[in-house]
């Protein structure tokens, strides 16, 4: 389980900004996790509203960066090539200021506690601390460029380790490379108990999806994967996965031109298509059954599809599932029902999270599958004068119940709305007036001419 998020320096987020997924009181309907040796419960869903430009999918952006980090940092940035990091760049000293970022979470009964802090070119800091006893202890720390300091409790080849350590390196991601067994069991969390899905990977997801599919068909067993396919309602009884034919040259050639790319990028780009399968989705209508191609499909049906793969591994694993833009090209309804899998104590037994954001307010409101609680909604909003963004939970503001949150937000109660500037609408008005006389004018020679000849 995901416990807290917090993220200095990144993209929009100039100053320091923690996202909480602890819950402020126990509530038995929806699917809570217990805080090993606390009182503490976590919330099974968290949405973040915002209006454009606000930073809601930063924080989204943030949590995948730390996970491309952890993931990437030894065997796959460039050792000479800095930090891949994204500042925040509306000051002048940018590269002066630290990027920041530590999660705390639940890994097999223990409370973990792991960050770091970087500038463009090194690792300036890195922490790992556990809670075995419901007591802070620390496992390593690392500062600058010395060799980090362990604590008595981190056993194995920690030292010989440290010598592998380059400046723009994580110690944790050297030390899960090299087969430490519980440092690569918190990477492994990194990588497969932290799932984030945004459009920059859609094909991957979809691949994941399939190989699902494959992997359940090839074991002979009931398909798990249609029952969310067809909670949807969109008309699609199964699908079908043929084997595609392409050259392993240029299979090869365009693994490994993606490759480099996602390492350039930290990740954020789109590959659309698969070389080893297509997908087609399988009607049956009145007249027979059917096939056909992902792409006839509309966008909303292949974003559930998408989808699929990602909310499948998170229920059946009780892991974390962090989706930007959950409501894009998906009708409220379905996502209300998404939301709602992660909070009924029944179709979620491992308590895992999603964590995503949204402006479909009806999600805040009382007519829907999904019934979020204060505790479950954040906002973001974006400073005008400076341009950094700000994170806060609904549950600053006292409120006596949450019958009518969607109205009360909609109508600025909470702020995280579109300022709309009136002087900017009259001007657009003056303009288009003014465009419109003009072309008037420019008419009036042609017409008078034609009148005359």
């Amino acid at each position: 389980m995901l416990l807290r998020f917090r993220v200095a320096n990144h993209a929009s987020l100039r100053d320091e900004q923690e996202l909480s997924l602890i819950a402020d009181k126990p509530r038995a309907e929806r699917a809570e996790g217990e805080v090993p040796r606390s009182a503490y419960r976590t919330v099974p869903a968290t949405a973040i509203y915002g209006p454009n430009a606000s930073g809601k999918s930063n924080v989204i952006d943030a949590i995948a960066w730390m996970r491309f980090a952890v993931l990437s940092s030894f065997r796959q940035w460039d050792p000479s090539g800095g930090v891949p990091r994204a500042p925040f760049g509306l000051r002048p000293d940018k590269a002066a200021h630290l990027t920041e970022v530590e999660a705390e979470f639940v890994l097999q009964g223990v409370r973990y506690q792991y960050g770091f802090a970087c500038d463009d070119e090194r690792i300036t800091s890195e922490w790992l601390y556990d809670y075995p006893q419901g007591r802070i202890r620390r496992l390593f720390e690392r500062s600058g460029d010395g060799s980090p300091k362990f604590g008595r409790s981190l056993t194995g080849r920690v030292k010989m380790i440290g010598d592998l350590l380059r400046p723009n390196s994580l110690y944790l991601s050297v030390a899960a490379a090299q087969g430490h067994r519980l440092l690569g069991a918190i990477r492994h969390w990194f990588d497969r108990g932290l799932i984030v899905a945004t459009d920059f990977d859609f094909s991957a997801r979809l691949d994941d999806t399939i190989e699902r599919y494959l992997a359940s068909n090839r074991r002979e067993r009931a398909d798990l994967l249609l029952p969310l396919l067809r909670l949807a309602d969109v008309g699609v009884a199964g699908v079908q996965v043929d084997e595609a034919e392409a050259d392993d040259g240029l299979r090869s050639a365009l693994e490994r031109m993606q490759q480099f790319f996602q390492e350039s990028v930290g990740g954020r780009i789109v590959f659309q298509g698969s070389l080893s399968h297509r997908v087609k989705t399988v009607h049956e209508v009145e007249s027979g059954r059917y096939a056909l191609a992902l792409r006839e499909e509309s966008s909303g049906t292949q974003t559930w599809i998408g989808m699929l793969g990602p909310v499948f591994e998170a229920l059946a694993h009780g892991a974390t599932l962090c989706v930007d833009e959950l409501d894009a090209r998906l009708h409220p309804y379905l996502s209300a029902v998404l939301v709602s899998l992660f909070q009924d104590p029944e179709v979620n037994p491992h308590r895992a999270q999603i964590v995503f954001t949204a402006h479909d307010t009806s999600l805040l409101g009382r007519n829907t599958t999904l019934k979020l609680e204060r505790d479950q909604v954040w906002f973001t909003e974006k400073d005008h004068r400076t341009g950094a963004t700000t994170l806060f939970p609904l549950s600053d503001f006292q409120e006596r119940d949450s019958a009518s949150l969607e109205k009360r937000y909609l109508v600025g109660r909470f702020g995280a709305v579109p300022f709309l500037d009136d002087d900017a609408r009259a001007a657009l008005a003056a303009a288009i007036k003014q465009h419109r006389n003009l072309g008037e004018a420019a008419e009036e020679p042609r017409s008078g001419a034609t009148a005359t000849a």
